[in-house]
């Protein structure tokens, strides 16, 4: 029995992002999880440079790159469901620093996709996580980016390739 990676990772972002009615959702990339989301919450911003399907009715686009989101001072949570690694890690670096000096205090950042707990060439398989691995960050890397940018990360792996990270956007 194979197991969709991506689909362990959206659920455990969506239960993670403990979201609730008030909420408004920046998700960036667009990801099947965000019929779930609106659910959920008040609003839902996806970012992305292609128009996504259908999207809920209190669910609206924006055209950018996903390291271009809205202005996020009214914003509660960000989510990034399996995109964060198709940014090379100057982007990822840069929009980590964005989002840490955009979010307000006590927002959340959650992050499910692939990073690394192993070396990728001691892992079997690495192809099973999916495509455009050769920016992964390893779990280390992106928690402490995020710590430098102003979030208080805790990390959830799942096997030696993924995980979500969970940042709640401190006072520093």
């Amino acid at each position: 029995m194979s197991v969709d990676w991506a689909e362990v990772a959206g659920r455990v972002v969506l239960e993670a992002c403990n979201a609730d009615a008030r909420d408004h959702a920046v998700m960036l990339g667009y990801s099947p999880i965000v019929e779930a989301l609106a659910g959920r919450v008040a609003r839902v911003t996806v970012v992305d440079p292609a128009l996504p399907r259908a999207l809920p009715a209190n669910a609206s686009w924006q055209r950018a790159a996903i390291d271009a989101p809205p202005d996020l001072a009214a914003v509660s949570m960000v989510l990034v469901h399996w995109t964060w690694r198709t940014l090379p890690p100057p982007r990822q670096q840069a929009l980590a620093v964005l989002l840490g000096k955009s979010l307000p205090e006590r927002a959340l950042l959650v992050i499910g996709d692939v990073m690394w707990s192993l070396p990728p060439d001691d892992i079997d398989e690495p192809e099973q996580y999916g495509d455009q691995l050769e920016h992964a960050p390893t779990a280390a890397h992106l928690t402490s980016q995020l710590r430098s940018a102003g979030f208080l990360p805790d990390l959830h792996r799942f096997g030696p390739a993924v995980g979500v990270v969970i940042g709640l956007r401190v006072n520093r």
